[in-house]
C-alpha cells in the first residue's frame, strides 16, 4: 500500500477527525494515512490528549461553578 500524503492542513484534519467533523469518506482515508505515518500518528495523540485536557477542564470548571452557585 502506497503512503498516503499528510493532509494539507494537519491540525485542522486532526482536529475534524477527533471531534467526529470529517465526512466518512475522508475519516477513512485520514485513517489510513495515520496508521501508517509516524508524524501524523504522533500529532493525532498530542491532539486527543489536549481536546481530552481541554474537556477534563471544562467539566472541572462547571463543576465547581455548580458548587459555587449552591452556596
Amino acid at each position: 500500500m502506497d503512503l498516503l500524503p499528510c493532509p494539507a492542513d494537519p491540525d485542522e484534519t486532526t482536529e475534524a477527525y477527533l471531534l467526529g467533523r470529517l465526512p466518512e469518506n475522508e475519516s477513512a482515508a485520514f485513517e489510513d494515512h495515520f496508521l501508517s505515518c509516524p508524524q501524523c500518528s504522533e500529532h493525532l495523540q498530542f491532539t486527543k490528549s489536549f481536546i481530552d485536557a481541554m474537556r477534563n477542564a471544562a467539566k472541572r470548571t462547571l463543576q465547581s461553578l455548580a458548587v459555587s452557585a449552591g452556596r
